[in-house]
């Protein structure tokens, strides 16, 4: 009976398999991260820009009055 020890050094993994493993794995997370990150970008633009659009058509006066020059 093969100790766990033995049992890992006989078995050999490919290096390319492990290469593609790795990629594929770092291209998932890379994918989740984006589908949780552009979401809450495109609110926070969207956000962004009504709130400069309704100050630049807002037509009351700002508080305080015209400046005295």
């Amino acid at each position: 009976m093969l100790s766990v020890s033995q049992a890992l050094e006989e078995r050999k993994e490919s290096p390319a398999l492990v290469v593609v493993t790795t990629a594929f794995q770092l291209a998932l997370v890379v994918l989740v991260w984006l589908l949780a990150l552009v979401p809450a970008a495109v609110a926070a633009l969207t956000m962004l820009a009504i709130r400069t659009l309704r100050r630049a058509f807002d037509r009351t006066p700002p508080p305080g009055g015209p400046p005295a020059y």
